[in-house]
């Protein structure tokens, strides 16, 4: 169930996107934990996807992200993750990142703003869009499935693959790291999206290391603990190993 603070919130980035794109804007959607019911108050970040049905002028991808980012600072949560998408882009299958405009902002978010879709990560959009499209909470517009494409099991899987390479390279012992290992394990063994916390809760009677999920559960939560580098670099590589034993044993891979 979504709080007041969010849903204003939402309704606040909305009307930003709205004076600059007009009637261009298709619709603007909650994804990620709140999309998912994961969201921990004043803890978990609010994703926001909207949708565009033309491209954009450098102008206006500037202008857009100036005002996420101004908007941004009165966000109730860590901070906005925002991504704008081209409605032909997200009614299709992914191939990279693809968006026309990626800015986060918040009260304890970095700042940071993506114009170029080509030098950018594409899992994490690929990921982003299979959410909007499964649970995506319309803030305006449609509804999310009837504008974001489902992206097949086989796309999901090798995203996830390469986020934990990420992960293992850039993030190593953070409650990030953890959680969306226990959610792409559990999206590997069962093919459930669901979300990060939920991850953590099949992953701790599965993973006989329930402290690191544990740990990282409580850091979500806003508690302290300590996370292991070391262990949390073993809960990476095994999941990657289910999520490449997964892959191969998809049906297209099968010769």
């Amino acid at each position: 169930m979504l709080t007041t603070d969010v849903t204003v919130f939402g309704d606040q980035v909305a009307e930003v996107l709205g004076r600059t794109l007009g009637t261009d804007l298709v619709g603007v959607y909650f994804v990620g934990s709140v999309a998912l019911g994961g969201y921990v108050p004043g803890e978990s970040d609010i994703d926001i996807a909207a949708v565009t049905n033309s491209a954009l002028t450098d102008l206006q991808k500037h202008r857009i992200a100036s005002d996420v980012v101004d908007v941004g600072v009165a966000c109730p949560a860590r901070g906005l993750e925002f991504t704008l998408y081209r409605r032909e882009i997200v009614g299709s299958r992914p191939v990279g990142a693809d968006f026309e405009v990626n800015a986060n902002s918040g009260p304890r978010m970095p700042t940071a703003v993506h114009l170029d879709a080509t030098v950018e990560h594409g899992f994490w959009y690929v990921l982003d869009r299979a959410i909007a499209h499964r649970s995506g909470l319309a803030i305006s517009g449609p509804p999310a499935p009837g504008i974001f494409a489902d992206v097949p099991r086989s796309t999901l899987l090798e995203a996830m693959f390469e986020s934990m390479a990420w992960h293992s390279a850039h993030e190593k012992a953070t409650l990030h790291s953890v959680l969306n290992a226990c959610r792409a394990w559990r999206f590997a063994a069962e093919n459930v999206l669901g979300s990060k916390l939920d991850g953590a809760a099949w992953a701790r009677v599965r993973w006989p290391d329930t402290g690191l999920i544990d740990a990282a559960v409580a850091l979500r939560r806003g508690d302290d603990a300590v996370l292991d580098a070391s262990a949390v670099d073993s809960l990476l590589s095994a999941v990657a190993t289910r999520l490449r034993e997964a892959a191969e044993s998809e049906p297209h891979r099968q010769r």
